[in-house]
């Protein structure tokens, strides 16, 4: 999920762009628009969304705005981007929402639904079209932090990254073990495993220094965080996704000062931003794998045992999971659950024989959700 430990200096790219005609009495939006993604430059959400994004919004209208993109907690940190859209540091960012349960309570369901459609690109569009068009409370909170849901991301399957290795769930017991919270959290208490929520850009520092006997992330970031050096066994279990989140959110002060026509090319190229980091990381993914075999890295299979006993814990959390959403005041999160849930089956569909395909993705995305969105009324409220 989170960014390259090695890239600690601070990487900014000035890009420009251009959009089309100012409605009638519009005022369009000049001067430099900052967006933060505390990540490091070649992490999916970076590579995959950003870059592409501020790209393509420029082969669309050839420069009247320019874009200053800060990396790496140059600017603002994980937990500082929200309240740093939300005061106008910078005009948008990437948003962890499970980091916010209190400000983003409906959203952060999505934390808890972590082992509910592990592929990357139909979590991510079902997240999408769930907040954007069928959760009017998402809705509702969003604006009262002055933030613009935009589109999340997913990532592909985690699997544990550990210092010894992990051959059977009896293995978890006792482990120190870095998680993202929710349902993921449970089923480590569950095994006898300590959770520890930190950012993945401690990941190394954790195993390297033994306050982390294991993490979980995504096979790619083995490189992505030069993990190799330090997890030496890799179990290749599927234990979720990560999705809670707003891959870029924006500021509703800066998004009303666009003018229609910027505004919908904005909403043209979002699809980039929620389904190009999950591309990456499934090219990542594959790449990896050899190269993690020639570091010497073991590769452990997952037993059918390992398998059948996440899938027995998440029949048995389903009651966690209302559970912890009344407790943050979500008055009906049943409807979230089988709205996403619906969804996902809907993407896997649409999405077959389609997904070494991009631009028809993207298309998809667009036409599904972004398509409804009016540009003169989405966020202007």
């Amino acid at each position: 999920m989170l960014g390259l430990r090695f890239a600690a200096t601070a990487f900014a790219a000035t890009l420009g762009l251009m959009v089309g005609l100012a409605g009638p009495g519009a005022h369009a939006q000049s001067g430099e628009i900052k967006l933060n993604s505390w990540l490091g430059p070649m992490h999916p959400i970076n590579s995959g969304g950003y870059e592409p994004f501020i790209k393509a919004m420029e082969a669309d209208s050839k420069g009247s705005l320019k874009f200053k993109l800060f990396l790496s907690g140059s600017l603002l940190d994980s937990r500082g981007t929200l309240p740093g859209i939300r005061d106008g540091v910078v005009e948008g960012g990437f948003v962890v929402l499970s980091f916010h349960p209190a400000e983003f309570p409906h959203a952060s369901t999505f934390t808890d639904l972590a082992m509910v459609g592990t592929d990357a690109l139909s979590a991510a569009a079902a997240v999408t079209e769930t907040v954007l068009l069928h959760c009017q409370p998402c809705e509702a909170e969003a604006k009262k932090q002055n933030f613009l849901f935009f589109g999340a991301y997913a990532t592909t399957a985690y699997n544990i990254m550990s210092r010894q290795p992990i051959r059977s769930l009896e293995d978890m017991k006792g482990k120190k073990v870095r998680s993202f919270g929710g349902a993921i959290d449970r089923w480590l208490r569950d095994l006898g495993a300590v959770a520890v929520n930190i950012d993945a850009t401690y990941a190394y520092e954790g195993l390297s220094k033994n306050t982390l006997d294991a993490v979980m992330l995504p096979v790619a970031d083995l490189g992505a965080y030069n993990l190799w050096d330090v997890a030496p066994y890799v179990t290749l279990l599927n234990v979720g996704s990560f999705k809670s989140n707003s891959t870029v959110g924006f500021s509703r002060d800066f998004w009303k000062k666009l003018t229609t026509d910027q505004r919908k090319l904005f909403l043209k190229n979002a699809p980039i931003m929620v389904l190009g980091p999950g591309i990456d990381y499934i090219k990542n993914d594959e790449k990896v794998i050899p190269e993690a075999k020639a570091k010497k890295v073991t590769l452990i299979e997952p037993t059918d045992a390992m398998k059948n006993g996440v899938n027995a814990f998440f029949e048995k959390d389903k009651a966690a999971i209302f559970e912890a959403a009344a407790k943050r005041g979500v008055k009906d999160p049943n409807a979230i659950v089988s709205k996403y849930i619906e969804l996902v089956a809907k993407y896997d569909k649409l999405f077959k024989d389609k997904r070494n395909d991009p631009k028809a993705l993207y298309e998809i995305m667009y036409n599904e959700v972004y398509a409804k969105l009016d540009p003169a009324k989405y966020g202007m409220n």
